[in-house]
């Protein structure tokens, strides 16, 4: 065997890569064709590119637009085609691929984005502003399917809850509700005594945030949803964060299961509704 004719490619397979490049199989034999012959007429090239003759000027048009072949017009004989020399035609079908690419490479990086932002939209929500908060509030009270336990609750907060929660149990009538007492004796709790002393939390506290907890199995140690009313504080408006990460919610359901105990070795007074 020839060692040459392994490195031999066929006008077949430069077609085949035109057309993997951008143009259309027409486009490619068109093109191919007139290459090897130079400049010639279009019923010429017809026959040697095995392209009806009908289609070929459709063909040489588009390459002609494309600035991949170029005509000579004379008046009185038909119109002279030649070919662009092909590695500027190479070049450019690269460069309009590679933009092909990166434009191909955008659109799904920001499906993914929208996506990744999407996920963290169903795993965590943050409304700020009392129209918004309000608004939040009735769509997580919506959801409830058993029980809601408050703590820490803020009287403005208080009333628009209950309003909502018997908004809600007129769908559901076993609907339970568990409010724990004054913030006043969780500054007594021991596990939690050196965040107390914090001066940044003590200032929450004094505002009287509201966190309550929805749909709570204390067996399985899960809960649907956890969430945190912050009333205003200076100059930031009202929030209301609702947490659905699975992560987040095991163990912040572990965390409130633990306080809930010691709040009731100490003594707090949980209020049934």
């Amino acid at each position: 065997m020839n060692p040459k004719s392994s490195l031999y490619f066929s006008k077949d397979d430069a077609i085949k890569a035109l057309s993997s490049l951008g143009l259309s199989l027409g486009e490619s034999r068109t093109y191919t064709s007139l290459v090897g012959m130079g400049s010639t007429h279009a019923t010429t090239l017809a026959n040697v590119a095995e392209v009806p003759q009908p289609k070929i000027y459709g063909y040489l048009e588009s390459l002609v637009q494309k600035t991949f072949v170029t005509r000579q017009s004379k008046r009185g004989t038909p119109d002279t085609f030649t070919a662009v020399p092909y590695e500027i035609v190479i070049e450019t079908l690269e460069k309009e691929l590679e933009n092909k690419v990166k434009a191909a490479n955008r659109y799904f990086e920001q499906i993914k984005e929208e996506e990744r932002t999407r996920e963290v939209e169903d795993l965590f929500s943050y409304f700020e502003g009392k129209r918004a908060v309000y608004a939040g509030l009735k769509d997580i009270i919506d959801t409830v399917e058993k029980n809601i336990i408050i703590i820490l609750i803020n009287s403005k907060d208080e009333e628009v809850l209950h309003k909502l929660i018997d908004e809600r149990r007129k769908t559901i009538t076993d609907l339970e509700i568990s409010q724990l007492g004054s913030s006043d004796r969780l500054q007594k709790v021991p596990p939690i005594k050196r965040l107390m002393n914090a001066e940044g939390f003590r200032n929450l506290l004094n505002k009287r945030p509201t966190m309550f907890f929805v749909d709570v199995d204390f067996e399985q140690n899960k809960c649907t949803s956890m969430n945190l009313i912050l009333p205003p504080i200076e100059e930031f408006n009202q929030a209301l964060i609702n947490i659905k990460h699975p992560i987040a919610l095991h163990f912040q359901i572990q965390l409130f299961s633990s306080l809930l105990d010691t709040l009731k070795n100490v003594g707090m007074r949980i209020k049934k509704f």
